[in-house]
C-alpha cells in the first residue's frame, strides 16, 4: 500500500496537528465486516516514528470492539479500524528520537501513550496510567481528535516510548502476534 501524502491540518486537542491520509480496514458498526477505508494519521512530532505495517495479528479482543461487546466499559466508536499486534518498517523518525532510524523493524502493542505524570507513569506502569491510558483503537486521541485507530492499515505512528524494537533475524516480522494475547494459530 502506498500512502496519500497530501497533508492537511486537523484540530486535535494540542491544537492544529498536520496529518495524512492512510489506506486501512474498518468496521462501520457492530454486525458489518471489514471494509477498505481512508483514515487520518497525525504528521510525526520530534518523539514520534512513522510504521509502514507490515503485518497485524488477529486478537480475539479486536473482534470483541469491532462487534462492540464491550459497550458497558468501552462503547466502541465507528468506524472502528482494530489491530494491536503490529509489526512495520520505520518510515520516518523525528528528530528527537533515539532509538530509532529509518528501515528499523519495530513493533507496537495495545497502548500507544499515556499521561506519563501519574505515580503510574512515573514508575514505569503506564498500563495503570490514570490519565487514562491511549490504547491503539478506540481510545480518544488527543492529538488529532476523534479515537485512535489500530493496526488494520497501511501507516502508524506511535510516541518512541511506546514502541519495540525488533532486531532484524529474532523473530520473523510476520509473527506479530508476538506482541500481544493473539489468537493466530501457530505456524501461520
Amino acid at each position: 500500500m502506498s500512502e496519500t501524502t497530501q497533508a492537511t491540518s486537523t484540530k486535535g486537542a494540542a491544537g492544529a496537528v498536520r496529518t495524512y491520509e492512510a489506506r486501512a480496514y474498518a468496521a462501520s458498526g457492530a454486525s458489518s465486516g471489514l471494509a477498505a477505508a481512508t483514515i487520518r494519521r497525525r504528521e510525526p512530532r520530534p518523539q514520534d516514528v512513522q510504521l509502514d505495517v507490515l503485518f497485524c495479528g488477529v486478537c480475539h479482543s479486536d473482534l470483541h470492539q469491532v462487534r462492540n461487546e464491550w459497550q458497558s466499559v468501552m462503547p466502541t466508536v465507528y468506524p472502528c479500524v482494530p489491530g494491536h499486534e503490529i509489526v512495520g518498517r520505520v518510515a520516518k523518525a523525528g528528530s528527537a528520537v533515539r532509538r530509532f532510524k529509518e528501515g528499523d523493524l519495530a513493533a507496537v502493542g495495545c497502548m500507544v501513550d499515556s499521561c506519563r505524570t501519574c505515580s503510574a507513569c512515573r514508575e514505569g506502569q503506564e498500563q495503570f496510567c490514570e490519565g487514562p491510558a491511549t490504547f491503539t483503537y478506540n481510545s480518544p486521541d488527543i492529538h488529532i481528535g476523534g479515537v485512535t485507530q489500530g493496526g488494520y492499515s497501511q501507516s502508524l505512528v506511535v510516541d518512541e516510548a511506546f514502541a519495540l524494537r525488533v532486531s532484524r533475524g529474532s523473530v520473523p516480522a510476520s509473527r506479530s502476534d508476538r506482541t500481544g494475547c493473539s489468537t493466530t494459530p501457530p505456524g501461520l
